[in-house]
């Protein structure tokens, strides 16, 4: 994705419905270059066209938590694809910057094996030929595009990897990474027991809100990528707990 999309979605994401003429002015480009943005965003269901207009998403949607910050979110999926060699297989969670980070893999990896709860991501990634997909059974979330349940925690069981990697809602020194869904986090917990090491991708802001149901607890976690943003003690706080911290 282009510095101007993300430029252009942050834009978009901030000020709501937008012309198209007001993003050329903003981006300094034409509005013929514009329209040709706008319909390679929307193919990709992270904004949506109306004539004239750039809308985005509903903020329930997967797509709209997409387009926040999507450029940190691209510098965390590259620096967490450097932990992953050719032939691995892998279990990826939902989420917006794992989704990101499923199709750094399929572009700068070989024979990656995704296993996954996340029909979102599963999308994503779908056109590339160079990664295999296993899509865990469930009840299927809307809003975020994921499989929660018995059923996939059952469907897990039959896996066991070297790493996971998922995103969060939140955190706290006490308790944790933390989410918003008490299903969808009961159903990580199940997913995190099927691997030796668990990664965290999470944008410096979700070290400054606390989420409602923990699934997560630190001694658990191996290694956390994340952006600058993060306040520098609350780093220095993870080391000493011995978790390995990458800034991307």
């Amino acid at each position: 994705m282009k510095e101007r999309h993300t430029a252009l979605l942050e834009y978009v994401t901030q000020n709501g419905k937008t012309e198209v003429n007001t993003l050329a002015k903003y981006l300094q480009t034409s509005a013929v270059t514009i329209r040709k943005d706008l319909e390679y965003l929307s193919e990709r269901g992270i904004l949506k066209r109306e004539r004239g207009y750039a809308v985005p998403n509903d903020p329930g949607d997967i797509n709209y938590r997409m387009a926040f910050h999507m450029d940190t979110k691209q510098r965390i999926a590259r620096a967490a694809a450097a932990c992953v060699q050719d032939g691995e297989t892998l279990i990826i969670e939902s989420g917006s910057t794992c989704a990101l980070f499923a199709e750094e893999l399929a572009k700068t990896k070989r024979n990656i094996t995704i296993i996954t709860n996340s029909m979102y991501l599963a999308n994503y990634v779908s056109a590339y030929t160079n990664i295999q997909l296993i899509l865990l059974g469930g009840t299927l979330q809307v809003h975020s595009q994921s499989l929660v349940g018995p059923l996939t925690k059952s469907a897990i069981t039959a896996f066991h990897v070297d790493k996971i990697f998922t995103g969060t809602d939140g955190y706290s020194r006490d308790y944790g990474f933390t989410g918003e869904d008490l299903t969808r986090s009961d159903t990580l917990s199940a997913m995190i027991a099927s691997a030796n090491h668990t990664y965290v991708l999470a944008g410096s802001e979700k070290f400054r809100q606390p989420g409602s149901v923990y699934f997560l607890k630190l001694e658990h976690v191996y290694q956390i990528v994340t952006d600058s943003g993060i306040a520098s003690e609350e780093k220095d706080f993870l080391l000493k707990q011995g978790i390995l911290v990458t800034i991307a």
